[in-house]
């Protein structure tokens, strides 16, 4: 019953994919530097390229081979075990009772063989999966849940408990037979909005100056000066010509990644959990305990909402592979702001609110906002319009930006109380944040006031809510004295 398993043969493909994508810059880089030394020395054997093509492929499959031809697994009476490697062997052991969370991934290959990647988590570690088991049936999911609910239900009985609280079932494993209640689809037209008007392209520019870093020491000194000397005989247009199609590829590009990443995207509401759905080359499914949600956060930024669009959140608490399952989870990912909060009200009724109940800051207190964003931007301008006249005086956008930051900033914050909800909000940098979050669910709330605020009776106001294994905190700044007292008697009634 309790025989070793080995991993789907289709598990050596991903291997070599993980290894391939892991380590290509290194020997991108490694190749450089071989390269340009052999031509420096004015020597190269025509026998030596092939030879290090065969290199190069062998340092990417060995790993993974030996990973795969090595891989056991077996589920035993009391827990996972585990063992691999040829050199360092492991022999990993999990008891059944300390799984935390259960994670499914499935890559499009994976598909026609009906497996499926597992990465178990339990409670002693920290975001990182424990086991990973990259290619096996989808019913090794359902044993390990099967097995688990029946541990912590035998050590219920043996404690005089009852099982049914002890079981918190916090698997990403969803039941063929389970109808969901409610599904949300997102159509090709609301992703290509999504990602035209997402701000990916600046991660995309961030990939590609890492990357070009990695090999700009490398480039010899006298390419790099006869390029800026064409640069400056070509004159400034080329420069910003240049920027222009670079700037429209990293958009294309970030498209392109956006609709790989949330290709047919499904949320299903099911009696004590949701499920999310997304990916094209990799299908992920994110399973969200309602008991374990501690938040939700509907996020504006300045185009989406001109367009009146919106995308939610949920905070979670616990532990998860590399923050899939807890922390920020993208929820919807793009949404009339209308239709999101009309869902909102369906799957999560606790966190319902009315925008027309949103309480606003005093007029007054806008002169805070102006005066610490100009501080902050006036001193940079006068640095810069002086160390480097003329051109310095461009600078003098800061203050123009943080003024409209500042107005911004003021007419975005405000807050809602109920009986058992707070509503915060507030526009940390460019986006607008709604936290909506139930009182239980806060771990503290702080105010704070400075020696300036003195005066105007103004103060700030963070809470602290549980995000993943760490914490997360909502603020709000500059309310006024009244404003405060009846947000801290709301959360702390006795004081």
């Amino acid at each position: 019953m309790y025989s070793e398993r080995k991993l789907h043969p289709i598990a050596l493909l991903k291997e070599m994919f993980d290894n391939l994508r892991k380590s290509i810059i290194p020997i991108a880089i490694g190749l450089f530097y071989i390269f340009q030394a052999i031509k420096s020395n004015q020597w190269f054997q025509a026998w030596l390229f092939p030879i290090l093509i065969i290199i190069v492929i062998l340092l990417m499959l060995a790993p993974a081979m030996i990973k795969y031809w090595t891989y056991r697994y077996r589920l035993e009476e009391k827990g996972l075990r585990i063992k691999y490697g040829l050199i360092f062997r492991k022999n990993i052991f999990i008891p059944y009772e300390r799984i935390q969370t259960v994670q499914q991934k499935q890559w499009f290959f994976f598909i026609p063989f009906s497996v499926v990647q597992i990465l178990v988590e339990t409670a002693g570690t920290s975001g990182k999966a424990e086991a990973d088991l990259s290619a096996v049936p989808k019913s090794v999911a359902q044993e390990l849940k099967d097995l688990r609910d029946g541990k912590k239900a035998e050590k219920a009985v043996e404690q005089g408990e009852n099982p049914d609280q002890v079981i918190k079932k916090p698997f990403a494993v969803q039941n063929e037979s389970e109808d969901s209640t409610r599904t949300v689809e997102l159509k090709t037209k609301e992703l290509l909005l999504m990602a035209v008007t997402s701000s990916g392209v600046f991660g995309s520019l961030a990939l590609i100056i890492a990357f070009l870093s990695q090999f700009w020491e490398a480039i010899p000194e006298e390419w790099l000066a006869s390029g800026f000397e064409q640069a400056i005989r070509l004159g400034i247009l080329l420069f910003v010509v240049i920027a222009i199609l670079l700037l429209i590829i990293l958009w294309i590009f970030s498209i392109i990644l956006t609709l790989f990443k949330f290709f047919q995207f499904k949320l299903h509401q099911f009696e004590d959990h949701l499920v999310v759905e997304k990916g094209l080359f990799e299908r992920d499914t994110t399973t969200i305990k309602y008991e374990r949600i501690q938040g939700v956060v509907i996020v504006e930024s300045p185009l989406r909402q001109i367009l009146r669009l919106v995308s939610v959140k949920i905070i979670t608490a616990g532990g998860a592979d590399e923050q899939n399952q807890s922390g920020n989870i993208l929820l919807i990912p793009i949404m009339k702001k209308q239709l999101a909060l009309e869902t909102i009200k369906e799957m999560l009724p606790a966190y319902h609110f009315e925008e027309a109940k949103i309480e606003k800051l005093p007029k007054q207190n806008q002169a805070r906002f102006f005066m610490i964003y100009l501080i902050w931007s006036i001193i940079p301008f006068l640095i810069l319009s002086v160390l480097f006249y003329p051109y310095g005086l461009i600078a003098l956008l800061l203050p123009l930006f943080a003024g409209l930051k500042a107005i911004a900033s003021f007419r975005a914050t405000g807050f809602s109380l109920s009986e058992g909800t707070l509503l915060l909000r507030a526009r940390p940098f460019l986006s607008k944040t709604t936290h909506l979050v139930r009182k239980e669910r806060i771990q503290s709330m702080k105010v704070s006031r400075s020696i300036w605020m003195e005066r105007t009776k103004t103060n700030h106001l963070s809470i602290a809510l549980k995000s993943g294994n760490s914490e997360t905190t909502p603020f709000l700044r500059y309310l006024a004295g009244e404003q405060t007292e009846r947000l801290y008697k709301w959360y702390h009634p006795n004081v």
